[in-house]
């Protein structure tokens, strides 16, 4: 079976409903609009794509096709898609999938970070991150997606402050390509991240979860599918603290019982987890979600890793809380 997924507008994420044949001008053509202003046309077959380019680009220049000036004034981004099934289509293992185009005007603020070119390498990178320059980081990161790979592989090293600012700009290289309303790099990454706490990766992913808190964290209604699949891989022992992490900094935002469900007696246990991380980290987790559940004293004079404007410090459990 080929693997597939429930589409989503390729430029700010949201869900999208089936494009419908609609006669217009230029005749019938099968299209929808997203909410964001992104059109979005149909080859149903893969055989006449050019087709469905032109329609797509006058469908968004009503001045018509003359006017279009593809990757100046607008934007194009594309997936296999199967119309019958209203889904994104990976593996082809037909000749009839077909495609869908998206276009979209460029917006005054997003022209001006894809004109504005910030030219760097790791090392040049590296640099900003250390001086928590995130600012150049996150117009840089809408050029080069080289960016999110950095941050990944800065990422590893929990006793070296780099590690933290890497997660901490990934938070920022998120909002940047929320803000210009390009999702796709980011459910990418995601992608890649949950690749990585798997088997097949060998299991290396163990601050993937914070990372993909981070993302979610720029706006959770654009990944609340995201959400329980995050929490579900505390089920591996290696990467509950990075998970409890992401969660205790999610919790900031939503409610987290909205998404997922925390389970009292599950976190009960992680009170008399064998490392003391991890016991720390679920009382702050209790503490955030509103549970009742009663923290020992010696739980809240635990001292647990935090980190704050560039500096991992050590606190006890009990003043750690307002730094998560």
């Amino acid at each position: 079976m080929p693997k597939r997924e429930l589409p989503t507008c390729l430029f700010c994420g949201r869900a999208i409903n089936p494009p419908q044949e609609t006669f217009t001008e230029i005749g019938d053509v099968i299209y929808g609009k997203c909410a964001c202003g992104a059109i979005y046309v149909c080859e149903p077959t893969g055989h006449n794509q050019g087709d469905a380019l032109v329609d797509a680009m006058l469908l968004a220049s009503p001045e018509g096709i003359d006017n279009v000036e593809l990757g100046v004034n607008f934007e194009l981004r594309e997936r296999d898609y199967d119309l019958r099934t209203h889904q994104y289509v990976y593996m082809k293992t037909s000749r009839f999938n077909g495609r869908l185009f998206f276009i979209k005007a460029l917006t005054g603020g997003l022209k001006s970070a894809v004109h504005e070119k910030i030219n760097i390498n790791k090392k040049d990178f590296i640099s900003l991150l250390e001086n928590l320059d995130f600012e150049t980081i996150e117009k840089a990161s809408l050029q080069n997606k080289n960016i999110f790979g950095w941050l990944i592989s800065l990422s590893y090293d929990k006793d070296n402050p780099l590690s933290w600012k890497a997660i901490e700009a990934m938070g920022h290289v998120a909002k940047a390509h929320v803000s210009a309303q390009d999702i796709e790099p980011l459910r990418n990454t995601i992608r890649k991240l949950l690749w990585s706490m798997t088997d097949e990766s060998g299991g290396i992913g163990w601050r993937a979860a914070e990372l993909i808190g981070e993302i979610i964290y720029a706006e959770p209604s654009l990944f609340s599918d995201i959400i329980p699949i995050l929490w579900s891989q505390r089920e591996e022992g290696s990467f509950l603290e990075s998970v409890l992490r992401s969660m205790i900094k999610l919790s900031n935002k939503i409610n987290l019982s909205d998404y997922i469900k925390i389970n009292k007696e599950e976190l009960e246990n992680l009170l008399i987890h064998e490392n003391d991380e991890i016991k720390a980290l679920a009382a702050i987790l209790i503490s955030k979600i509103k549970s009742h559940i009663p923290i020992p004293e010696d739980i809240k004079n635990i001292i647990l890793s935090v980190y704050t404007r560039g500096n991992i410090i050590k606190l006890k459990t009990s003043k750690a809380e307002k730094f998560l």
